[in-house]
């Protein structure tokens, strides 16, 4: 995920999921939790009733009238889903609901005051240990007190109610909790969406930087940006008052090497000199001149420039095609110039003119008339193409590229065009290649990285 803000809201859709997931867990087990001690609380007050509702049988023992008013009608109906069992101390039945039917069931016997509370399959049970002292029928009462007997009373309660409850419940939670979620995740988005905003709004003056539309960024941003904007500045303006001082201080050694060189040449030509003496010293000047020239050139080729201004190129070539039709008047070239007006490129205008100058002059040199220059920008790579109807290329083409070969040693030139225009472009993280025009010459492919 390369996308900060894509990063930033996965991360947080992530921690919230999360933190719903285990809230809603926590929800349910506390509303579970709640709705189970609630049926606890309610069998603790049947039974209750029910042991309200008993009387002493015979002997003292605790039972309940067949008229007795049960505490909840359910009780006198089989099926209701509401049972009750009284065991005595030898866990034998000694009085059962009339709801109760089947077989009966191994209870737990707490101790007296006692309850256990717990599930029996898809049924509830509440089992309460009671201690029953109950009245004699005899003639004697006072004298013959009555023995305490040891009862559990035991109700047993269907899920039916409390599952409809939790499901209920479940349902209306997760469907909250997953509203809120959705809720929660669109304001996660725009408000992301609005923190990242100055960033959108500094990369699109990046942009326009790039493509010479301001030359600086001019917007306020937030405390958090503004060292960055003040940063890029200090940037784009080292990098212009650099090159700045760099082809100045080219300039001054281009002039200062002019004097010496021109007087050598002076001290070559003076008539004192024999001209076995001349033609000794000749040579070496002229190669001191060349390389001179040479690393000048190679030097001050600037490169590709991310924030500089970028060049128009078309009317580079209609300038150099002017100047080149007066160079070779004599063959009339027809210059087929294939370039959009809008076409701008982040590169040094010296360069463009050093490249497309020895482009445009190889093609001059070796065409009969016509010439054709396009140049196409995509994928941040500048495609030049220059074409003429001469004779072409040799089949050793790709030796023209190294500096002082020539194709022809009758064309006037000390062979350095196409050698200075592959040490352009390998400043340019480009390629270079030669081949065969569709006008009948010579066709050069540049690609630069611009």
């Amino acid at each position: 995920m390369k996308s900060l803000r894509t990063r930033l809201l996965v991360v947080a859709s992530s921690v919230l999921a999360v933190f719903l997931l285990l809230s809603g867990e926590a929800l349910e087990q506390a509303f579970r939790a709640a709705a189970e001690q609630g049926e606890q609380d309610r069998l603790d007050g049947m039974v209750l009733a029910l042991l309200g509702a008993a009387e002493s049988g015979p002997n003292g023992a605790l039972t309940i009238p067949d008229n007795a008013q049960l505490p909840d009608p359910r009780l006198s109906h089989v099926l209701s889903g509401l049972d009750a069992l009284i065991f005595n101390e030898r866990g034998k039945v000694v009085w059962r609901s009339p709801s109760f039917s089947g077989a009966v069931p191994q209870v737990p016997s707490p101790e007296v005051g006692a309850t256990v509370f717990q599930e029996v399959g898809d049924r509830f049970m509440l089992s309460y240990g009671v201690r029953w002292v109950g009245d004699t029928n005899g003639p004697h009462p006072a004298s013959a007190p009555p023995k305490p007997r040891r009862y559990t009373v035991v109700l047993f309660h269907d899920q039916d109610t409390y599952r409809a409850q939790l499901y209920t419940f479940r349902r209306i939670l997760w469907f909250g909790l997953g509203g809120s979620a959705v809720a929660l995740i669109a304001v996660q988005f725009f408000v992301l969406l609005w923190g990242l905003s100055p960033l959108r709004r500094l990369a699109r003056e990046l942009r326009r930087v790039e493509t010479g539309e301001q030359s600086r960024i001019e917007s306020d941003y937030a405390t958090e940006l503004t060292p960055l904007a003040d940063g890029l500045n200090a940037m784009i303006m080292a990098e212009r008052t650099q090159q700045t001082r760099y082809r100045n201080a080219l300039d001054d050694l281009a002039h200062s090497l002019k004097t010496p060189l021109a007087v050598l040449r002076g001290i070559i030509d003076d008539s004192d000199e024999t001209e076995a003496t001349r033609a000794r010293l000749r040579d070496p000047v002229g190669r001191i001149q060349d390389i001179t020239d040479h690393q000048l050139r190679k030097a001050a080729a600037a490169g590709r420039r991310t924030l500089a201004e970028p060049v128009q190129l078309r009317p580079i070539v209609e300038k150099l095609a002017g100047a080149l039709g007066k160079v070779y008047l004599q063959k009339q070239p027809q210059f087929d110039i294939r370039i959009p007006y809008a076409l701008r490129a982040r590169a040094d205008q010296g360069d463009l003119y050093e490249l497309l100058g020895n482009l445009m002059d190889n093609a001059g040199k070796w065409c009969k008339q016509r010439i054709a220059v396009k140049v196409e920008f995509a994928d941040r790579r500048l495609h030049i193409v220059v074409e003429d109807d001469g004779p072409g290329f040799p089949e050793n083409a790709a030796e023209l590229l190294e500096r002082g070969v020539r194709a022809d040693t009758h064309v006037p030139g000390q062979g350095i065009g196409l050698g200075a225009i592959a040490e352009m472009v390998r400043i340019y993280d480009g390629s270079i290649a030669l081949g065969r025009s569709a006008l009948g010459g010579a066709q050069v492919d540049v690609h630069l990285s611009v």
